[in-house]
């Protein structure tokens, strides 16, 4: 290598540090340009890679007045203009072998039972970046759910991206998530469980409701009453929601064994 190579291969220095600043020279970094800027009495030394190379590590380095020592190691550049691409669990194709040279596209493609995230290709920049962004690959599916006991569920496949969405039976109401999502490989949230309705075992607490109903003179009124009367009795939002449920219950049964009968009586 003749000795203009070496003399363009080395770093070259803009700027100057002053006298007030008593760090070390910046570290050399073979490959580079590095700027030296003073800023408030603090001096930030900037590397770039030379092209056909690419940076790693921190580009900017600060000398702190305290310590009188740069903040952080020097950068390397290494062969390529940009970094090498990787994606793990899955496969690469590239027109030209490493390093990396300037404008060079790759194409992406994942192994099986797994799906891309992302561009399908990228182009190496003048940046020593990539556009688009490198992708990734995610695992295509979520792992098989049960049906929960007392219950059941409705979706297509269990890809990335598909939802499902849960029912309980007749008496049973659900706990958790309603509908769940597969994103990455997971699912959104843990499954729901269907918890049995217990029907209440007094009579009591329905007159008192038909009371309250009674002494109203429309619907507005009637909840009005039924929700002031729930308060007096010291009931909660969540617990007439239950009651609602209850009474939801019974009109269901009800309405199961008038099919029936008419069922029954059209022979």
């Amino acid at each position: 290598m003749d000795t203009g190579m070496n003399q363009n291969l080395k770093p070259q220095s803009r700027g100057k540090l002053g006298c007030r600043d008593h760090c070390l020279d910046p570290p050399p970094v073979n490959y580079s340009i590095l700027v030296v800027t003073a800023i408030e009495e603090r001096f930030l030394v900037t590397y770039s890679c030379i092209r056909g190379y690419h940076l790693v590590g921190k580009k900017e380095l600060f000398c702190n007045k305290t310590s009188l020592e740069w903040d952080s190691p020097a950068p390397t550049c290494l062969l390529g203009h940009c970094p090498n691409p990787v994606l793990v669990n899955g496969q690469l194709n590239s027109s030209k072998l490493e390093p990396v040279s300037e404008e060079e596209v790759v194409t992406f493609k994942c192994d099986p039972d797994y799906i891309l995230k992302g561009s399908n290709w990228s182009q190496c920049q003048n940046d020593h970046t990539w556009t688009p962004p490198l992708p990734i690959c995610i695992m295509g599916q979520c792992k098989s759910l049960t049906r929960p006991k007392h219950g059941h569920f409705k979706a297509r496949d269990f890809n990335s991206g598909s939802n499902i969405t849960f029912h309980c039976d007749v008496g049973y109401r659900l706990i958790g998530y309603h509908s769940l999502q597969c994103m990455d490989g997971k699912w959104s949230d843990e499954p729901p469980i269907c918890e049995e309705i217990i029907e209440a075992t007094t009579e009591a607490p329905v007159e008192a409701e038909k009371s309250c109903a009674l002494q109203a003179r429309n619907i507005c009124e009637t909840v009005q009453k039924l929700m002031w009367c729930q308060k007096e009795r010291g009931k909660t939002l969540e617990e007439l929601k239950y009651s609602l449920e209850v009474k939801k219950l019974q009109l269901e049964k009800i309405k199961a064994v008038m099919s029936t009968e008419l069922k029954a009586g059209s022979f």
